[in-house]
């Protein structure tokens, strides 16, 4: 039966690293394109999230991985967000999340999750009951590794020339997606991920 991940408690924002508390004092300029769109740059920012989780990419299960990223001329918003078992009890699963906006700079929280199914809503709290939608690091580090080339593949098949940009990129279980957004609002184009991370599939 299929099952979907409920956000239930909002925390405080971490500012426990002393990398997080600089980048805030000094944190640069406002992005200017979805993570993930240049080589490492994903991976690094999933890294980020995990060191604030206490774990690293070896010893973690997630259920998803998402980067989006808003185009607002003079408010762009980045975000990147990573649901994973907790490190600290394996039938509990957390969302760590890093947001990068005028308002918010470089602003790290973290978000307790509940599974259930999508049918009759009934609560899954166990990690047997959910071990089915969960992927390893090693499982997508093809995925990651392509995400510039995919970027420039939906951009071109997008047809939105320089009025395109992309808005969101999502790895689960089963499935990988990118999307392009008009710059001007109201298009969008997704497309899925080749199974084996190749490229994009362009509907026919």
């Amino acid at each position: 039966m299929k099952k979907t991940l409920i956000k239930t408690l909002l925390a405080a924002p971490l500012l426990v690293l002393s990398a997080t508390s600089c980048n805030m004092m000094n944190p640069g300029p406002l992005p200017e394109d979805i993570v993930g769109d240049t080589p490492g740059e994903l991976q690094s920012k999933i890294g980020d999230l995990l060191d604030q989780a206490g774990t690293d990419s070896t010893k973690v299960e997630f259920a998803e991985i998402t980067s989006t990223f808003l185009y607002k001329p003079g408010d762009n918003t980045a975000h990147v967000s990573i649901q994973i078992i907790s490190p600290d009890d394996k039938n509990q699963m957390e969302q760590y999340d890093w947001n990068d906006m005028k308002d918010r700079r470089n602003m790290y929280e973290k978000y307790d999750l509940t599974v259930s199914t999508m049918v009759s809503s009934d609560v899954v709290d166990s990690y047997e009951g959910y071990k089915d939608m969960l992927f390893t690091y090693n499982d997508i580090k093809t995925y990651l590794n392509n995400l510039p080339g995919y970027c420039k593949e939906a951009l071109e098949a997008s047809g939105y020339k320089d009025k395109g940009y992309i808005d969101n990129f999502t790895i689960s279980h089963d499935r990988a997606i990118i999307s392009v957004k008009h710059k001007d609002g109201g298009f969008s184009k997704t497309y899925e991920i080749s199974q084996d991370g190749k490229g994009i599939v362009i509907p026919e």
